[in-house]
């Protein structure tokens, strides 16, 4: 079994995120949809910056 390192975590979370913000978005929630897109992406960037 693969052991999860903080990267991968980072990198399932933001997934997890981006689901949640499209999903957000098609159902006209625009400002937290938005507002998750961003999160979404900070997660994406701290996963990029962790070894």
């Amino acid at each position: 079994m693969k052991k999860i390192t903080k990267r991968n975590g980072y990198q399932f979370l933001s997934i997890l995120i981006f689901s949640v913000a499209i999903l957000a978005v098609f159902t006209q929630n625009f400002i937290f949809g938005y507002v998750l897109i961003v999160l979404g992406y900070c997660f994406l960037r701290k996963s990029d910056l962790e070894d």
